[in-house]
């Protein structure tokens, strides 16, 4: 967290922070540690131009408790996105048409579903709240993502790389230059040229998180 908020003032509008917690850390952590993330978070928060990534993560946690634990962690980071009036980025690793049915329940402004790899009906649900998904460089590779892609409009996409990890080169560390890919991808799929998925999805970042 203190990294990233350093960055972002060493490099005025161009790199820009989020404040938030990854489920699968959230669920090992105690009352105190997270109420203590959360108040650091609190007192950074006017730095920051969004909340997240929060949410669930079906994946790595398996057993009951820690995923009614993320859920209650989850609702702390909604409200703490609708109270700050920052847009929330969500994490839903295997979960989510729960993570969606949580949020239905807090009316939260602005919300981008990060990595988005869950099924086409949640997706159009999703976007029919008015909320967004954000794809990364798995669209270069994985045959389920492209088809999403096909299948979605632009104006409710966003892009990302989530490096370290999803390189679209086989044994290459992920890198922010990587997201090129994955706009070429875009444009391939969606028949188009690749500056009008650049000017879309570019518009769409600056317009949720005011930048």
């Amino acid at each position: 967290m203190r990294r990233s908020i350093r960055l972002s003032e060493e490099y005025k509008h161009f790199i820009y922070s989020t404040l938030g917690l990854h489920p699968a850390d959230a669920a090992r952590m105690g009352d105190e540690l997270i109420e203590t993330i959360i108040k650091e978070i609190e007192d950074n928060i006017e730095r920051a131009v969004g909340v997240g990534e929060s949410g669930l993560d079906f994946h790595h946690t398996r057993d009951l408790e820690g995923r009614r634990r993320q859920e209650k962690i989850f609702k702390l980071f909604i409200e703490l996105a609708i109270e700050y009036e920052l847009p929330l980025i969500i994490h839903a690793r295997e979960s989510e048409k729960q993570a969606f049915k949580i949020l239905k329940e807090h009316p939260i402004e602005n919300a981008i579903f990060h990595c988005y790899s869950g099924d086409l009906d949640t997706a159009k649900n999703i976007i029919e709240e008015g909320y967004h998904l954000s794809f990364s460089t798995m669209i270069c590779f994985i045959d389920h993502h492209q088809r999403l892609i096909k299948d979605l409009p632009l104006q409710s996409i966003l892009t990302e790389t989530d490096s370290p990890y999803l390189s679209p080169f086989k044994g290459r560390r992920n890198e922010p230059p990587y997201l090129e890919e994955a706009v070429k991808k875009i444009a391939q799929l969606k028949n188009t040229n690749i500056q009008e998925v650049d000017s879309i999805t570019e518009k769409n970042a600056k317009k949720i998180f005011r930048i």
